[in-house]
């Protein structure tokens, strides 16, 4: 989903915002850890966090602002609006037990992908424990490689433009051209790919998936180290594999 603003925006919203997204993936932050991050006065971020406070969004403990309550509430309401919980784990779970591997489903909205359920296989359960996170961009994940290929050319340089090619790894694409004949490739194909362009040692393959009226709701993904998961492999099974449970879920979502 992209879902662009129209007519003027606050930048006293946009503040409080930015305020409220740091305290969430920081898991809490003082006033004057605060103050290192965001380009506002001392004193405007405290007015913001006063404000944060007063309609609930925060609370203070030892003098750390940390995310209330009320927002994990609002936010299970949201959910209401996607997909059942239940039809997306049991699919994403049936492919991490089919593959071994680290499976996800992420759901697609404003240009990012937002986690929405992983889990592991018995290859991956094995190794240290996976530390998802919540937000994730488009050009260097599977999943979000294989959306940006269905979207056209301009709601692609929407994106980027937005979110920019931020490099997370060596291997991350940074040029939009080259992007853009990957996305050529990857749309030929049916399903997108990531050679350590995430994170280093990392591969992955995706697929987008789509509600009942064709739309793009999200990505499902599987992926595990080089050295278990190599293109030979992504070709000769994951692939075949990842599609088989994208129109699976699909069917499931649509019944």
């Amino acid at each position: 989903m992209i879902d662009e603003p129209q007519g003027r925006t606050l930048k006293t919203t946009r503040r409080s915002l930015e305020i409220l997204t740091l305290i969430l993936e920081y898991n809490g932050l003082t006033l004057a850890e605060l103050d290192e991050m965001v380009e506002s006065p001392k004193s405007s971020i405290h007015s913001h966090l006063n404000t944060l406070r007063e309609k609930r969004y925060l609370v203070k403990e030892n003098g750390t602002y940390k995310v209330s309550f009320r927002l994990a509430l609002l936010g299970e309401q949201v959910r209401y609006r996607y997909p059942s919980d239940a039809t997306i784990e049991e699919k994403v779970e049936q492919l991490a037990e089919r593959t071994g591997e680290e499976t996800n489903f992420t759901i697609f909205e404003h240009g990012r992908l937002l986690m929405f359920y992983g889990t592991s296989g018995d290859a991956a359960a094995k190794e240290s424990d996976i530390n998802y996170r919540s937000e994730y961009y488009l050009h260097n994940t599977a999943a979000g490689k294989a959306i940006l290929a269905e979207l056209d050319h301009d709601q692609v340089e929407r994106i980027v433009d937005k979110w920019g090619l931020p490099q997370e790894s060596e291997a991350t694409i940074t040029d939009r051209d080259r992007l853009f004949e990957e996305l050529a490739e990857i749309a030929a194909r049916g399903y997108g790919t990531v050679d350590e362009e995430f994170a280093p040692g990392l591969v992955a393959v995706g697929a987008p998936v789509h509600d009942g009226e064709g739309n793009i709701i999200g990505g499902l993904s599987v992926g595990g180290p080089k050295y278990r998961v190599d293109q030979s492999r992504i070709e000769q099974e994951l692939a075949e594999q990842l599609l088989d449970s994208a129109r699976s879920l699909e069917s499931a979502l649509q019944a």
